[in-house]
């Protein structure tokens, strides 16, 4: 801060001591802080003056009042003044003393506190001016909006002798509210400016009624599931809004079930005496729909209450399936009810205000709620309650390997939908503890390693598993792993929008290397004791414990397909530059997808080392003892099929790795034919950039981290090569690709895009190193629109 800067924020804070009365404690202070710190003691010492006269009475620092009646009133409740009115007593008008001392700052000054810098000046909002507070957008000339009350003197709204129209676009309109609300919009701002929503129980029409009471509910039991599965940011969703209207109602949420279905019956009941029933039963299946919906949430919140197991979810089930049926039937009466005005904010012309809330909002910038249209928004509940079906499939998953497939196919697909995704974590974990609501997660990892690699020490029936030895040790690494909750929040961060999930996977990355280094030890102690029991003639054992890796493969295993999600979603979320391109591509191909590829395949071994070692065992049993010489032996199986569980994932890492090696050398080849733009080299430093992008590789011990000279000296050497023969060598990787993917049986959606995306980049690539364009130097666009990591290289 230089002199004259610190002069005039000195003088503004004299003027604010005299209009304040309570001079800076006589001295002069030497700089803002403290001037700032000189005036935090006054105020202290003034309100410890002030507290001694009288205990009751509230600090001026705490509640911001002068006077101490107000203070009082305002903190205990009482007050029955509107707190948008201007308060009677309790201010001090320091407008013109204000804008004195603010001439002393030139324009674009700010004055800094302690409080108050920089980063909050860039956010803060200017109050009453109406281009930044949204509270100031009426006309003087405007109408303040009518509050619920208001609104049945005016004659505004209806509250009874609803006709199926009406009622019909009532309803359409606050289902657009909730997708709305589900979108990240304020409540306030979309919900709650439905007035039928502030009062449900003065509504005297049945249907009505009961239908906004389970608006109600329906927000309370959304917004418990949210916090509970704990997967939203602030981008997401807004869980906050106006607390008074959030008050519980009288009706239970578990009764809501039944207001719905005996105002169904009621109306199915009239429906029968009408001679045209269509609009009537419109109604009726809204209803019915929403009495579905609703009790499919209140389930999954239940279940993440009070840890109920997968006995509801038929039951669930069963509601989705009827949900879906009557999504057809209300979109194709959507026009029966009222529309909105054309050229509106409001969803509906009856009982919505739009601005009802502006005033009761803090200051914020102004923003437009465009609230979703009545066949988008029935196209959105449709798309929801297919997700929530292919949400409950996530009970068949019974070891981490499968679960964590599932979530992370299901991420790709759930899109934005913050209650999809709070859905599948309630489904799956309900209270951090339990799996499926009645496995403990420490019993659910151990049975993962048994089923991902089948560990001999974990095995009931080997008699090695009952070494007190061996199960203390077991007991140890496993209880590490839940007390770093590393593999609890990888499948916890799978369930956040997809730019969160990077930042939160760059985080979990370095949690890997402690367990790492305990599975190490954990591997390293039953190769120990098989040595011991082998030493003291006991084969048997020996052969049990003595293996390879089995737990620090299966760590490993994790830890790698957290680096490929970490460093592959960056071209998902358009992170990284052209130029960048080249290394990016280069680690997965060299290190990453071949580590996966090798943990796998030892797994596969492992498997098939234990099969034959039980074979083995079973001949000799059958050959051995008194009791099996009269018993035949045992014919050996003809063609048997040995275990091979991960060869569709051995293959499909295999084509991975082809792409990343086509990718590689294409951009090796392109950045040497000069068809890629350089950052100009004083404004660019590659080595920066390439340690900023693998830094949350650099604390693990395995992988060992691979720096910028390892890095440049393989590029180096690479290039060598003319352009023509990268190009050749690019095509090469692609056809193997190609090849790969099209012996896949079965393949899936993304296995079709790879090989689209394989078969055009092989012809792309031979066509430059034919010399296709030598003289064009034009940079080729790259299209991620069929696959988010591997793009397709079009030649402009």
């Amino acid at each position: 801060m230089n002199v004259s800067h610190r002069v005039r924020l000195e003088k503004i804070h004299s003027k604010i001591d005299k209009m304040s009365g309570s001079p800076l404690c006589g001295v002069e202070p030497t700089d803002f802080q403290a001037a700032a710190t000189a005036a935090a003691a006054a105020a202290a010492a003034a309100t410890r003056a002030n507290s001694s006269s009288d205990r009751d009475e509230w600090s001026v620092g705490e509640c911001g009042f002068m006077d101490p009646e107000v203070q009082r009133t305002m903190r205990s409740g009482s007050a029955a003044e509107d707190i948008t009115q201007y308060p009677l007593r309790g201010w001090l008008d320091v407008t013109n003393e204000f804008y004195s001392a603010c001439k002393e700052l030139l324009p674009g000054e700010l004055a800094q506190d302690m409080m108050f810098g920089l980063f909050e000046a860039m956010s803060a909002i200017e109050i009453m001016d109406p281009k930044m507070d949204v509270g100031m957008g009426f006309d003087k000339s405007d109408l303040p909006p009518p509050s619920f009350e208001v609104a049945i003197k005016m004659g505004v709204i209806k509250l009874d002798d609803l006709t199926p129209t009406e009622l019909i676009g009532i309803f359409d309109a606050l289902f657009s509210c909730v997708v709305s609300w589900l979108e990240g919009n304020s409540m306030d701002q979309v919900l709650f400016t439905c007035l039928y929503l502030h009062a449900p129980a003065k509504i005297k029409d049945k249907a009505l009624r009961v239908f906004c009471t389970a608006v109600r509910n329906l927000i309370v039991v959304i917004k418990s599931i949210i916090l509970i599965a704990g997967v939203n940011e602030e981008e997401d969703f807004q869980l906050y809004g106006n607390s008074a209207l959030l008050s519980a109602e009288k009706a239970h949420p578990g009764n809501i079930f039944g207001y719905l279905k005996e105002v169904e019956d009621e109306l199915v009941r009239k429906c029968k005496q009408l001679t045209s029933p269509e609009d009537l039963m419109s109604v009726v299946h809204r209803l019915r729909f929403m009495r579905h919906l609703f009790q499919v949430i209140y389930q999954v919140e239940q279940m993440a209450a009070h840890d109920s197991a997968v006995d509801t979810m038929s039951e669930i089930y069963k509601n989705l399936n009827v949900a879906s049926e009557l999504l057809p039937l209300i979109r194709k009466t959507i026009d029966r009810g009222t529309q909105p005005v054309e050229g509106s904010e409001a969803p509906n012309p009856i009982g919505f205000s739009t601005r009802i809330h502006d005033r009761s909002q803090p200051p914020s910038f102004p923003r437009s709620i465009k609230i979703r249209d009545r066949p988008a928004s029935f196209q959105f509940l449709e798309e929801m309650i297919s997700r929530f079906k292919y949400a409950c499939k996530v009970t068949r998953n019974k070891d981490y390997f499968s679960a964590l497939n599932f979530f992370i196919e299901y991420s790709k697909k759930s899109g934005q939908c913050i209650l999809s995704r709070s859905v599948l974590q309630s489904l799956f974990n309900a209270n951090l503890r339990l799996v499926h609501g009645r496995m403990p997660m420490k019993l659910f990892l151990r049975h993962s390693v048994q089923a991902f690699n089948s560990p001999p020490v974990l095995s009931a029936k080997n008699s090695v598993s009952a070494d007190p030895k061996v199960q203390q040790q077991l007991e140890n690494f496993f209880r590490y792993c839940i007390s770093l909750n590393t593999f609890t929040m990888f499948i916890r961060i799978c369930g956040f929008n997809r730019a969160r999930q990077r930042d939160k996977l760059g985080r979990l990355i370095e949690n890997f290397d402690a367990i790492q280094v305990d599975a190490a030890r954990l591997d390293s102690f039953m190769n120990q004791l098989a040595n011991e029991r082998a030493m003291e003639g006991n084969e048997l054992h020996a052969t049990a414990l003595k293996h390879s890796t089995h737990f620090s493969t299966w760590v490993l295993y994790n830890c790698f397909r957290a680096m490929l999600i970490y460093l592959m979603s960056g071209f998902e979320l358009e992170l990284y530059a052209v130029h960048e391109f080249l290394y990016i591509y280069w680690y997965p191909y060299e290190f990453l997808v071949g580590f996966l590829v090798s943990a796998l395949t030892r797994t596969e071994n492992i498997l098939l080392a234990q099969e034959e070692y039980a074979e083995h065992l079973s001949k000799i049993q059958a050959n051995g003892g008194s009791a099996s010489k009269n018993r035949k032996a045992a014919k050996p199986r003809k063609n048997k099929k040995l275990q091979r569980p991960y060869r569709c994932e051995i293959v499909f890492y295999h084509a991975l790795l082809s792409l990343c090696g086509g990718m590689y050398k294409a951009m090796g080849a392109l950045t040497k034919d000069g068809r890629v733009r350089l950052p100009m080299a004083t404004f660019d430093n590659e080595e920066v950039r390439y340690n900023r992008r693998f830094r949350p590789f650099g604390s693990l011990t395995s992988p060992p981290p691979v720096s910028y000279q390892e890095f440049k000296s393989i590029r180096d050497h690479m290039m060598l090569a003319s352009v023509e023969d990268l190009y050749s060598v690019a095509a090469k990787h692609f056809d193997q690709a190609r090849n790969i993917l099209e012996n896949i049986q079965n393949p899936d959606q993304e296995v079709l895009d790879l090989l689209q995306i394989a078969r055009t980049n092989f012809v792309v690539m031979n066509v430059l190193a034919r010399g296709h364009q030598k003289d064009v130097k034009r940079q080729p666009e790259f299209d991620f629109s069929k696959h988010s990591y591997f793009p397709i290289i079009k030649l402009k």
